[in-house]
Formats: structure tokens, C-alpha cells, sequence
């Protein structure tokens, strides 16, 4: 077994995942919650915006691969990050934004939540009991959650008393009995939670760690309203982590993109400049609770996709753009940076079937240049120059794009390493 404390390339998060129902057997979607470990049973926060990025970032991710595009997907927001657009980094057609129970109702968070509501997203108020500052928040609510964990049965109704009226739609969550579930229809309780219909399930999820230099080059950039879009898609190609995590996230059934990623600057014309900025600065301020040194393997990927590149560039490859070669040398190590069979990767990515085909059958053109780049790594010159022929490329402009590339990848990981 492995010991996740001595891990080298990744990160292991945890998230749990309990349904909501609209009856006893129909699910209308789910909550994430942040867990600390796989056996942690409650939420042990020690920095709410921290653990609402973690969830927000990487377990959404994760949920999405068993959920259909159907189903919500409600998420606590601090004020900090809903004032800041964080939510805006995952795509409004699933994404419920829950406001916490303690946040005040400001003009410019109220101002905020009405434009995310323009933009699709829905607004469920947390942990309602009718307080005045929560009745605030009521005209902008699409859910209205109230916890009756505790509560006897005239307070549950004094509490939807209070929403007579509203045209919100009702939650009740903390439900952990039977009985009380035919007074809760008869008060018009549209939703239910709790452990009677299921308890929170854990989702164990590994994230590729980011490169330092990385982190800070992407929020310096987005610091910048101003900064050039490909120098954007450099930073992003240059750290595999943040790569990995584009692709996954474009591939989830939210966003329902049929066509296949073919670069780095395709992902980001899909996703688009403004989701891309708020769902970098999740990913990188989550990445920040953890500093941790990059390790070789990254080094050799982006020294591998470079090449690719090159060789492009100087006309040698011609049966994909430099930009589609650097993504497949870079994400040709995935399986051994993440220790997962290539094949359920591969499953996760929106790549093309022959950059696919690349990685997994060994006749392929594209699977002639990663036995070219493997010869290169280990200097083996009989096989570069059987390789170049077959491939119809120079091997002395090989090897002239080796060096190049091994300097450029020297010089990045000069900053952090």
C-alpha cells in the first residue's frame, strides 16, 4: 500500500458528497462538504475560505464524475469568495451557491448575488430560522434550507410560517427520521436531507501538485487586467498540474462539451478568459496551503512536450500543431506522476482519439514520437536515428530541440527548485 505521507507527486483531498432528494427515492442533487481525512465524519475547518476552494477546486471535480449534468451541485461560499466571483469559476448550470448563515447582508454582496443569479447560478440560503438578517437575503433566494436537527415540531412550523409567501423552493436538511417526513409535506417542504435518506458518502481524490513558480507567475497575471492572452496559456502549459486539472474540469458532464481539446489555448478559448480567471484563482489559492517541492518527473514532462514543439516549429512534425504536440509529450508521464493506469486517465481527458490512440497503441505515429523522446532521455543514438528516419525527421534538428528544451526546462525550475 501506499503511504500517502511520502507521496512525491500529488495531493490527497477529501470531500463528502450526501444527496438531495425530492422524495424518498429521486435525487435532485447534492452537497459538497469539506472532510480533513478519510475518516473524518464532520467538517474540522480550521480556514472556511481555504476549505470552500479545496472543495470548490478539486471535489467538484470528483463529484462530477458520478453525477449526470442533471443534478445540482450546492457548495457553502464564504462572503470573501462570493464577493471576490470565486463561484464563477464553475459553470451556473449546476452550481448552487450557498450563503452561510452568519454572513451579513451588505449592498454589495446583496449586488453581488444578483449579478451571479443574471449569470445562472442559484442562491440557497443556509441553515434558515427566520432571523431578520437572513429574511434579508429571502428576495434573492432560489432555496431556502432549513435545518430542523433539534427542533421540535412547533418550531419547524413557526420557521415555515415565516416563508409563507416566498416563492422559494424548501429544504429541509438534518432529517434523521421517518416520522417527521409527512409534516414536513404538509408544511410544503419541496427537498429533503438528512441521514434517514443517506449520510454523507466520502470521495478520496488525488490532485497533481503545482509548480511554485507557476502559482505565483498565474497571480501575478491575473493581478494584471491587461496581461497578453498567450502569455496566460504559457503559464498554463508549463505546469501540468494546473493542465491536468483544465482538462478534467472541461470534461465534466456540466459543461457538456461534445468536441475534443486539442491545446492548451483551445481549453481556454472554451472555457472563456472570465470562468477561467475565477476558477485559476481557486485552484491556485488551494494549491497554497500546501508548499511543496516539484519533483523530476515534472521536469522530464515539460523537457518531453517542448520537444514535440520544437520540432514543430522547425518543420520536422507536421501531422498536429506545436501547440496539440506540446500538450501530448507533457501529458505522456500523467499515468506515472498520478500512479493511476493510463487508461481510466485517459477516460477523464477530452483529448482527441489519435492523441488517445498515441498513448495506448504502440504502432501509432504519435507513439513512434514518444519512443523517440524515451531515446532521447536515455541517449540512446542508433535509436534517434532509426526513429528520425522512420519518422522523416532530422535527427540533428532533434537533438539541436533537446538542448533547447532541456535549458528552457532548467531555467523554469531554476526558480523553485
Amino acid at each position: 500500500m501506499t503511504n500517502k505521507n511520502l507521496d512525491p507527486i500529488f495531493d490527497h483531498f477529501y470531500v463528502a458528497r450526501q444527496p438531495i432528494f425530492y422524495n424518498r427515492n429521486r435525487i435532485w442533487g447534492y452537497e459538497l462538504l469539506f472532510r480533513a481525512g478519510p475518516e473524518t465524519k464532520n467538517a474540522e475547518i480550521s480556514d472556511q475560505d481555504l476549505a470552500t476552494l479545496s472543495v470548490a477546486s478539486c471535489g467538484f471535480i470528483k463529484s462530477q464524475e458520478l453525477s449526470d449534468q442533471s443534478k445540482k451541485i450546492c457548495i457553502n461560499f464564504t462572503e470573501k469568495l462570493i464577493l471576490e466571483g470565486a463561484p464563477r469559476g464553475l459553470p451556473p448550470t449546476v452550481t448552487v451557491i450557498e450563503v452561510l448563515e452568519d454572513i451579513t447582508p451588505t449592498d454589495e454582496l446583496v449586488q453581488t448575488l444578483i449579478e451571479l443569479k443574471q449569470d445562472g447560478y442559484l442562491v440557497a440560503i443556509d441553515d434558515y430560522e427566520g432571523k431578520e438578517l437572513q429574511k434579508e437575503f429571502l428576495d434573492l433566494a432560489d432555496i431556502v434550507k432549513v435545518d430542523i436537527l433539534g427542533k421540535d415540531l412547533d418550531q419547524i412550523k413557526a420557521i415555515f410560517s415565516s416563508l409563507e409567501g416566498n416563492r422559494s423552493i424548501k429544504l429541509a436538511e438534518k432529517v434523521d427520521n421517518e416520522e417527521i417526513i409527512t409534516h414536513l409535506e404538509q408544511l410544503g417542504c419541496d427537498l429533503y436531507q438528512g441521514y434517514f435518506f443517506a449520510k454523507p458518502e466520502t470521495l478520496e481524490g488525488r490532485s497533481l501538485r503545482s509548480t511554485e513558480v507557476s502559482k505565483f507567475r498565474i497571480l501575478q497575471a491575473l493581478a494584471n487586467p491587461s496581461f497578453p492572452a498567450h502569455e496566460m496559456t504559457e503559464i498554463i502549459e508549463a505546469d501540468p498540474s494546473i493542465t491536468y486539472r483544465l482538462l478534467r474540469l472541461l470534461n465534466t458532464p456540466a459543461f457538456g462539451f461534445s468536441i475534443k481539446i486539442t491545446s492548451i489555448r483551445h481549453a481556454i478559448l472554451l472555457l472563456g478568459s472570465k470562468r477561467l480567471s475565477y476558477w485559476l484563482r481557486m485552484v491556485v489559492t488551494s494549491d497554497l496551503m500546501g508548499k511543496n517541492k516539484t519533483p523530476e518527473l515534472y521536469r522530464m514532462a515539460l523537457t518531453r512536450g517542448r520537444i514535440l514543439e520544437e520540432l514543430c516549429k522547425d518543420g520536422q512534425i507536421q501531422v498536429a500543431s506545436s501547440e496539440t504536440m506540446f500538450l501530448f509529450g507533457m501529458l505522456s508521464l500523467i499515468e506515472a506522476m498520478l500512479g493511476v493506469p493510463l487508461a481510466n486517465i485517459l477516460e477523464e481527458l477530452p483529448l482527441s482519439e489519435d492523441l488517445k490512440g498515441g498513448y495506448l497503441d504502440r504502432g501509432s505515429t504519435y507513439s513512434k514520437y514518444l519512443e523517440l523522446l524515451s531515446a532521447v532521455e536515455n541517449v540512446r543514438a542508433s535509436k534517434i536515428e532509426a526513429l528520425s528516419r522512420e519518422l522523416n525527421i532530422d535527427s540533428g534538428m532533434v537533438a539541436d530541440a533537446s538542448v533547447r528544451s532541456m535549458a528552457w526546462a532548467t531555467s523554469l525550475f531554476s526558480q523553485i527548485l
